[in-house]
């Protein structure tokens, strides 16, 4: 079982991309040449060293098309949520101008009078009172002594 766990770990290390480490080639006065992790001292020549691999399917042609194609996409991506915000925004507008309608048609149906069309001649008032609220009925008082 450990076996298997460290060759895994030794097949994931040697998968991973090795990490970039800074080397500094270092020439002397003499002409010796030294390669070093750390800056070279102030006697020597330095240059650093490029220890990226190089990529030797590189296609110039093609890396500009990729980058065209990105930046095309960057454009359409950035249309879109421009479109989407205004879309955003138009209906919100609409919701506060709906809200603003409903709000305007209940206060004037609250304060709007009811209307009572009585049928008889000119002066004529209807024995009863017109309709309303009704009057509460008056409690019933309980019979005492029981």
């Amino acid at each position: 079982m450990r076996m298997r766990l460290l060759g895994a770990l030794g097949l994931a290390l040697a998968a991973s991309p090795s990490w970039a480490q800074e080397v500094f080639r270092c020439t002397a006065a003499d002409g010796k040449v030294t390669y070093q992790q750390s800056p070279c001292p102030k006697t020597d020549e330095a240059r650093k060293v490029d220890t990226t691999p190089a990529n030797s399917d590189y296609d110039p042609a093609q890396r500009e098309r990729l980058l065209k194609a990105g930046d095309e996409a960057g454009k359409r991506l950035e249309a879109r949520a421009a479109a989407e915000e205004a879309d955003r925004k138009r209906r919100e507008e609409q919701r506060e101008r709906d809200e603003q309608r409903e709000r305007e048609a209940r206060a004037r149906e609250e304060a709007r009078e009811p209307q009572y069309i009585y049928a008889g001649p000119p002066g004529w008032r209807p024995p009863y009172p017109p309709p309303g609220p009704r009057p509460q009925p008056r409690p019933v008082p309980l019979p005492s002594g029981r």
